[in-house]
């Protein structure tokens, strides 16, 4: 199957675009304003959006309208990023995005992206990037050159059909879990709001053996390596913890972190520069060190003050506006101290505080285990991904690796799926 592969011109394939100079005025809703920042591993993560107003959508979408099929990619800044247009999507390129439109029915466009991602194009983009004084770029006027190495339609069809299953299932698992995070805080808001619990100041709960506020163990270069226990600084904190892109702890030091080792329940947060990102300690996660740049609650006792409700609660604006109220303090970066937070007022309130703890504790396991589903998903797609878009691995050899039967039709490969009958995706 690798020899039928050939060697295009991209221009060949695709018609090439860029994005806007410049940056419209922002809106409340409307239109999307995608980003570089809206580019995440091969999909569009639209958690937070920005968006433009009707109006602005017009003006700004002259030279292109991404439709569903188009391929989006960085051309500075995370270089080699990129992802496909859904259906239903209204938006418009942001700066320094392009666009690739297929021409005809020479590439498949979910195929598109996954030889974009693979190996063999990342190095031409490395190698056709162009130096800057402050940013590298890849030179769009240049691109249509760029050599790009594709099988048959059917048998792009038939990866893309077996990537793209991957990748479905992590965005339906996405899905789920923001949905068991807006019913957990739903969940606590009407009991926020319907008890009226009573405010403590955290050293108190500390004093009572309720609760421990703490930051992060302060390792030396000579106790960080290629090996043992991720130590985890605020650049590995973002809505989860990035154990595998973590710094590693030696394992006689983290004998020395003591209480600054990861429980599950903790509520991490960032407490230096940019302060506020919140991840919880899952029960399908690694064990890790903090690090000074990341503070940590932990609920020492669940029935007055369950590590789910403190979970939620963090989350609120309640918290927030006292993060904020300490964090521009200095000259410098903003910092929230661990006086600071001790000094913090928690609510209270004992009727029911335990009962409403599990019931969110449940959501957030089944959250864990979706995340832990797509991690596992994830690893999977990224070792296949470079075999199978460079031909190295054959679409039918990767059919059964995933428990898919394969056929061979027309001298070709194709996946039976029994949710999808014969043929590619």
């Amino acid at each position: 199957m690798a020899g039928e592969w050939r060697t295009h011109r991209l221009g060949d394939l695709v018609e090439i675009f860029d994005g806007p100079h410049a940056t419209p005025a922002k809106a409340s809703s409307g239109p999307i304003f995608l980003g570089i920042s809206n580019l995440a591993g091969g999909r569009l993560d639209l958690s937070t959006t920005e968006h433009l107003s009707e109006e602005d959508f017009v003006r700004w979408t002259r030279r292109v309208t991404p439709q569903p099929g188009d391929v989006v990619f960085s051309y500075e800044t995370r270089l080699g990023e990129a992802s496909l247009i859904p259906q239903g999507l209204r938006c418009c390129l942001g700066r320094r995005m392009g666009l690739l439109r297929p021409k005809g029915q020479g590439v498949d466009s979910r195929f598109l992206v996954y030889v974009y991602l693979g190996h063999e194009f990342q190095e031409t983009l490395r190698q056709r990037t162009v130096p800057g004084s402050t940013v590298d770029r890849i030179p769009l006027i240049e691109m249509s050159d760029f050599p790009i190495r594709i099988p048959t339609l059917l048998e792009q069809r038939a990866i893309a059909h077996i990537l793209g299953t991957l990748d479905d299932k992590i965005e339906v698992n996405w899905r789920m879990n923001e949905t068991l995070e807006a019913m957990a805080r739903a969940i606590f808001k009407s009991w926020f709001v319907d008890s009226d619990p009573a405010r403590v100041k955290a050293s108190d709960l500390i004093r009572d053996g309720i609760l421990e506020i703490g930051d992060g163990y302060r390792a030396k270069n000579c106790e960080l390596g290629e090996t043992g226990v991720p130590f985890i600084r605020a650049a590995n904190l973002n809505n989860g913890f990035d154990t595998d892109g973590a710094a590693r702890l030696c394992e006689k030091s983290v004998r020395k972190a003591g209480s600054k080792i990861s429980r599950v329940g903790d509520v991490a947060f960032t407490s230096k520069g940019t302060i506020g990102r919140f991840a919880r300690v899952s029960e399908h996660g690694n064990s890790f060190v903090y690090s000074p740049q990341v503070c940590y609650w932990r609920s020492l006792d669940p029935k007055r003050l369950h590590p789910a409700v403190l979970y939620c609660w963090m989350q609120t604006d309640d918290f927030r506006t006292q993060i904020q109220a300490v964090a521009g303090q200095t000259d410098m970066a903003p910092y929230v101290s661990l006086q600071d937070q001790r000094q913090m007022w928690v609510p209270m309130c004992s009727e029911g505080q335990f009962d409403l703890g599990r019931r969110i504790e449940g959501l957030l396991v089944r959250q864990s285990i979706g995340t832990a589903e797509s991690g596992s998903l994830a690893g999977l797609r990224n070792a296949l991904l470079p075999k199978l878009v460079s031909g190295g691995l054959q679409v039918g050899d990767a059919g059964r690796f995933l428990g898919e039967p394969c056929v061979r039709t027309d001298a070709h490969t194709s996946v039976v799926s029994p949710a999808r009958g014969v043929g590619p995706a």
